[in-house]
């Protein structure tokens, strides 16, 4: 028969008083109960969950890897157009005519004496402003200046509003970046290029021709933003222009805090 009671004695090494202590049968079975479940909880917890908290941060870590590997790519990448834009130059000034490649290789340029690209002036020089808004930040290139420069200017827009090409030219670059979100690069002959950032959605292909006003993506706040807004540069030569320069209308609603 098994007993109902269990006696517990405690029994010191040193001269004390001895301690018994007696519990039903039931709650003996919940005590030893309650302790394997815990023991058996914790145990489970280090196979489980442990290897899987390495794992999410070893994930962490080749993420932030992917990141910056991504962030110099587009470095290398703006660099390496610049330089085509220079090769540009140099193949106008010995007499060489201009064309763009449709072989989908995202080569710029090539001499041809048959196929030339007509673009008339006002097509190749940034001239159309690409959305109507605020001026909330203006550009900022100070090499010398400890802090982060910016290239261009920024304009508050609702999201989803559509963002025209400010001149006519050939998508370069139509994808996400972590710095500028979702982003379209148009290089429009003539030494130009321009960037739109922070896009919510994006209209336009690499290697795809585009006209002064065609819609070119859907404003947004995609990537390194505090709101939604379109992050506007031109470049001329390799080297970034003041967009109040070719816009000074922009002054008319700056917002912006120095």
């Amino acid at each position: 028969m098994k007993p109902s009671r269990y006696t517990f004695h405690i029994i010191p090494d040193h001269e004390g008083t001895n301690r018994r202590f007696s519990f039903s049968r039931n709650t003996v079975i919940f005590i030893l109960s309650t302790v394997i479940t815990i023991l058996s909880g914790l145990i489970f917890s280090v196979i489980f969950f442990i290897p899987k908290a390495l794992d999410q941060q070893r994930m962490k870590i080749r993420y932030d890897e992917v990141i910056g590997e991504r962030t110099k790519v587009l470095e290398l990448y703006r660099d390496l157009e610049r330089m085509k834009q220079m090769e540009l130059v140099v193949q106008k000034a010995l007499g060489a005519d201009l064309a763009v490649s449709e072989s989908g290789e995202g080569n710029l340029i090539q001499t041809t004496d048959d196929d030339v690209i007509n673009l008339e002036p006002l097509e190749d020089i940034p001239s159309l402003m690409p959305v109507k808004g605020y001026l909330t930040q203006e550009m900022y290139d100070n090499q010398k200046a400890d802090i982060r420069q910016h290239y261009g200017v920024d304009i508050a827009v609702p999201v989803g509003e559509p963002v025209m090409a400010s001149a006519g030219g050939q998508v370069v670059f139509s994808s996400w970046t972590p710095e500028l979100g979702n982003l379209v690069v148009i290089f429009h002959g003539n030494e130009y290029f321009t960037y739109y950032g922070h896009n919510k959605l994006l209209l336009v292909n690499q290697h795809e021709k585009v006209s002064r006003g065609d819609v070119i993506a859907r404003s947004g706040n995609s990537g390194m933003s505090s709101g939604p807004h379109l992050h506007f540069e031109i470049w001329k030569k390799g080297q970034a222009v003041d967009p109040l320069s070719y816009f000074p209308e922009l002054n008319k609603s700056n917002m912006s805090v120095d």
